[in-house]
């Protein structure tokens, strides 16, 4: 292991992300992360990017701003607008920069922006770019929101709902159709970081838009191609009049190419995923068998279907404990501190379209020997219903 940020030990991850992951020289059962379709290490999708990387180079060294366009870059915004079912779609380096390219472009046909408390920090980084006032609602919470809305936009004004679609940390998933009724009501826009939602909710893998409804007239969406679909790099999706604003923002000229490779495996991986809808089938059942597991071993777990599980049997030692001893047994779950998780953090743990029935049953039978007797509870963000 090398030392990494303030003299903390790292682990060396030494290969794919997918249901099986070897760190410091170790195999190990792999619930950790975001790599829901099982594609980190696909062939096809590194030779994709292998053969941009010969014929292109990194990346272009010319820009959207001055009237150029990279070619896997372009492939990447048609394979985006296909698999969204969209007129605009918007390929830029990581995913990151959505909140920081989009809710900039949507404040300037805004007044007012209201974002979850728990939002993601890409839509806060953004919130506080725009320049425009910003108002937090409570998490996944549209009656705070409505509330909110009636004492902070005046009349005639017009609102930016800034959520998460899928948040990372629990799987919850925002109640997109009151948020969109809301905004609607006063003529504003949706802006949603789908990152972890895209290529696992919805009934074509659209993300949480589609799952919940939502018509896509006055929604942004978009987030990062390094979740299911394994890539690299981000898009943005919605009316194409409005990706031309987003093109206009100072995040997209100074920092938006991307590399060559993520961009071909972007395209590659949208257009796998829309050809293999057994990836998504499998994961969903695998979403189902962990939930289920995790519920009789008495955890209160959101009912939907992401594929993120999260809990919090205890403090934060006794978390990092479970985590663990479950290492010592070959199997890796994240003891989370990331947004939303909550004080104490929480034991978050992600099913993968490769994992198999015995996995999952597995990785519960352990987890039900070191729960015995530990309280079940989730987050106080986590447990704030909408």
């Amino acid at each position: 292991m090398n030392h990494g940020h303030q003299g903390a030990m790292l682990r060396q991850v030494q290969s794919p992300s997918c249901a099986r992951v070897t760190v410091d020289g170790r195999e190990l059962l792999n619930f950790g992360g975001s790599g829901y379709l099982g594609l980190d290490g696909n062939p096809f999708l590194a030779e994709e990017g292998a053969a941009a990387l010969r014929k292109y180079g990194v990346h272009s060294q010319l820009g959207r701003h001055y009237g150029f366009a990279s070619v896997p870059n372009l492939d990447a915004e048609t394979a985006a607008r296909d698999y969204f079912a969209v007129d605009g779609a918007m390929y830029f380096g990581t995913g990151y920069l959505f909140g920081l390219i989009a809710i900039p472009a949507l404040a300037e046909v805004c007044d007012t922006i209201f974002i979850d408390e728990a939002a993601h920090y890409s839509l806060r980084d953004g919130a506080q770019a725009s320049g425009k006032p910003v108002h937090h609602f409570a998490h996944r919470d549209a009656d705070s929101l409505a509330r909110l809305l009636a004492r902070k936009l005046a009349t005639g004004q017009r609102p930016l709902i800034a959520t998460d679609g899928m948040f990372p940390t629990f799987g919850t998933v925002a109640p997109l159709a009151q948020l969109a009724r809301l905004a609607r009501r006063h003529d504003g826009w949706l802006a949603v970081d789908e990152s972890h939602a895209f290529g696992t909710l919805g009934a074509n893998g659209r993300g949480a838009v589609e799952a919940c409804g939502v018509p896509r007239e006055r929604v942004v969406a978009g987030g990062s191609m390094a979740k299911a679909f394994a890539a690299h790099g981000g898009i943005a999706v919605g009316p194409a009049g409005m990706m031309e604003r987003l093109w206009r923002m100072p995040a997209a000229r100074g920092a938006a190419l991307g590399s060559s490779a993520g961009a071909a495996m972007s395209a590659a991986s949208l257009r796998l995923v829309r050809r293999q809808p057994e990836l998504r089938a499998r994961l969903l059942a695998n979403s189902r068998q962990l939930k289920r597991g995790l519920r009789e071993l008495g955890q209160a777990i959101d009912d939907n279907d992401s594929p993120v599980a999260a809990f919090v049997p205890g403090n934060a030692a006794h978390m990092r404990g479970i985590q663990a001893r479950l290492m010592e047994q070959g199997i890796f779950i994240t003891y989370s501190n990331y947004v939303g998780a909550g004080p104490e953090g929480a034991l978050r743990i992600a099913a993968f379209a490769d994992h198999s029935e015995d996995d999952i049953q597995r990785l519960l039978s352990a987890l039900g020997r070191l729960l015995l007797g530990a309280p079940a509870r989730l987050g106080s963000l986590a447990g704030r219903q909408a």
